[in-house]
């Protein structure tokens, strides 16, 4: 189990945020991250940005371009705080 910083423990975490971390984690990846950047990216969605570790010094340069900013060096590319999601990214439309 993991502790915040105010040091209440968190709880197990479920099926469903286990997904939603790794298709954040994929997203990031295909933006360009490397797999470590991209995982505290992902936990910055989950668990908030101040609590994730900032990028690499390789990956920094990528993160700057994201539209949405911050704490912690971090930018997000979400598009449930106005990103709009590049063509390689768009979901599939079912045929």
């Amino acid at each position: 189990m993991t502790k915040f910083a105010s040091g209440r423990a968190a709880s197990v975490e479920t099926v469903r945020q286990a997904r939603s971390f790794d298709a954040y984690k994929r997203r990031y990846v295909r933006l360009g991250l490397c797999y470590p950047c991209a995982a505290q990216a992902a936990y910055g969605h989950q668990l908030g940005f101040s609590l994730s570790k900032p990028p690499c010094h390789a990956c920094q340069a990528v993160v700057d371009t994201f539209p949405v900013k911050r704490v912690n060096g971090w930018s997000s590319w979400s598009p449930r705080h106005g990103a709009k999601l590049s063509a390689g990214l768009r979901p599939r439309k079912a045929i």
